[in-house]
């Protein structure tokens, strides 16, 4: 059975779909999580990376140790990060006893791949430095950054939230965000931003034209 996600991130779909499943019974082996590329341009959550499990009946069933563990995970590289959530879900559900083993294999997995989340998001936040580009005429701050996890969203939302006054574009491998003082924009990974560093400053002016905000 495949569960579509509606992209890489996309935590509060895995916890509705993850609920419907554990009613069904249905057992992890035969479940294929396939959350999908971001192409659109969305408004992003300022409360991102905060637990929301809306859905009374979610809320009833995935123990809430496990709601923050599962918000860092998924932002982990690991392409088999949904696959072990549902299965680690699955065992605390019908393994109550679990939640005091400290040496389980997947739950130990589990920790170590939200405690690198953790660390990518601190150093994203410590090295990322913007400074100003021309674009059409209009100086733009820019920031180019390649983390080693889906943490963009995370990091661009807390540098939303601690400088409101600012304006800025932030590019990755994975997405571009634009923060303009009140609303923070994702948008698809300009051409040649995983390579930003090695671009002159009007290849970058160029790449940025393409942005659906400037």
């Amino acid at each position: 059975m495949q569960v579509q996600l509606s992209h890489q991130v996309d935590v509060s779909s895995f916890h509705s779909e993850a609920t419907r499943l554990l009613a069904q019974q249905v057992p992890p082996e035969t479940v294929q999580w396939c959350p999908a590329p971001a192409h659109a341009v969305e408004e992003e959550d300022l409360a991102v990376g905060r637990a929301a499990i809306r859905n009374r009946a979610a809320r009833a069933i995935i123990p809430q140790s496990f709601i923050r563990l599962s918000e860092l995970v998924v932002l982990h590289r690991d392409p088999g990060r949904f696959d072990l959530l549902y299965r680690a879900l699955w065992r605390l559900v019908y393994e109550p006893d679990l939640k005091n083993d400290f040496a389980d294999a997947d739950l130990s997995r589990l920790r170590q791949m939200a405690q690198a989340v953790r660390r990518d998001i601190q150093k994203m936040k410590a090295r990322i430095a913007f400074r100003p580009l021309m674009v059409r005429g209009e100086p733009v701050q820019v920031a180019w950054y390649e983390p080693t996890h889906y943490v963009c969203e995370t990091v661009g939302a807390w540098l939303a939230r601690a400088e409101p006054d600012s304006h800025w574009v932030l590019l990755t491998p994975d997405r571009s965000l634009h923060w303009d003082g009140t609303h923070l924009l994702s948008a698809p990974a300009v051409a040649g931003v995983e390579d930003g560093q090695a671009m002159t400053d009007d290849e970058r002016a160029q790449a940025l034209e393409g942005l659906p905000w400037l």
